[in-house]
């Protein structure tokens, strides 16, 4: 009796789609923590200088996120050379 082969799950034979889903999951963390930085940056509870290290920390992270995702993922749909 032959048993399924216990091992790591194997991915779609189509790296376009692990692409697209790598590069919707960064921009989705990259706006994500953009928008908690500025809620953080906006908070009355939190000491001052811990509010601002930890809201720009967050910002200058969505932000380096983004520019990961622009330089990795190019938009395809640019045909426009630079």
């Amino acid at each position: 009796m032959n048993a399924a082969p216990h091992g790591p799950l194997v991915e779609a034979d189509d790296p376009g789609i692990t692409r697209r889903r790598q590069r919707r999951q960064i921009g989705f963390l990259a706006w994500f923590l953009i928008v908690a930085g500025l809620a953080i940056l906006m908070l009355d509870r939190v000491p001052l200088p811990a509010r601002l290290l930890t809201g720009f920390v967050d910002l200058v992270a969505g932000a380096g996120l983004l520019v990961l995702r622009r330089q990795k993922f190019p938009d395809v749909r640019k045909t426009s050379p630079r």
